[in-house]
């Protein structure tokens, strides 16, 4: 599996294209405003984009994913408790958007558990709350590869001070994650990348985290 990242202005957003090197699908994990970039990748590598998946419903995160699903057909999956969130973001504007999202409707509601096949690869949907009460994580296991949007950064988690935040379920989610070997390759939403064995700082983790 390859792994591509842009990083998406205002507020400097990770959104990652990967794919599956024999079947030529990808999937993009949190496009942000990263879209055109995105859609660039796979004419570039010459791969179709099967898969929008979205970490969590913040509108800095989904910003072009109608877009995106608009130009490929791609299905928008989002873990089902944030579901909503992609229709209430088109009823508010936030200053780094240039406007407010379009109102979306997931294709797929995923559960813990839930797998996604991208021709040789299984993508695992692991919910982890905290930063929002659906944030989810992606793990390709054949890959070691880990996509935490802003529930785990390098050296800090995300925030849990935002509407369905909770710290205690912050401290559950980073606990869980360090379980993972120790050289899955961690893939955050902000930040540079990392790998669960250098997030020493979780094993002496005090609650509460903010």
């Amino acid at each position: 599996m390859r792994v591509e990242k842009v990083v998406s202005p205002p507020l400097d957003n990770n959104a990652y294209f990967l794919f599956d090197e024999t079947s030529k699908l990808a999937a993009v994990v949190d496009p942000a405003l990263a879209g055109k970039a995105l859609l660039a990748n796979s004419e570039r590598f010459g791969v179709k984009i099967v898969y929008i998946l979205n970490t969590h419903g913040h509108p800095d995160s989904i910003a072009d994913d109608e877009s995106i699903r608009s130009a490929t057909g791609a299905k928008i999956a989002i873990f089902e408790v944030d579901a909503p969130r992609l229709e209430k973001n088109a009823r508010g504007s936030r200053w780094f958007l240039p406007a407010p999202p379009s109102p979306i409707k997931a294709d797929l509601l995923l559960k813990e558990g839930s797998e996604l096949k991208l021709g040789n690869e299984v993508i695992t949907t692991f919910h982890t709350p905290g930063h929002t009460e659906g944030s989810a994580c992606f793990y390709v296991e054949s890959a070691g590869a880990l996509f935490t949007g802003d529930t785990l950064y390098a050296g800090s988690c995300g925030r849990t001070d935002v509407q369905g935040g909770s710290p205690a379920k912050m401290v559950f989610t980073l606990r869980r994650l360090k379980e993972l070997p120790p050289d899955t390759h961690v893939y955050p939403g902000h930040g540079p990348e990392t790998t669960m064995g250098d997030e020493t700082w979780i094993s002496d983790l005090a609650y509460p985290v903010v």
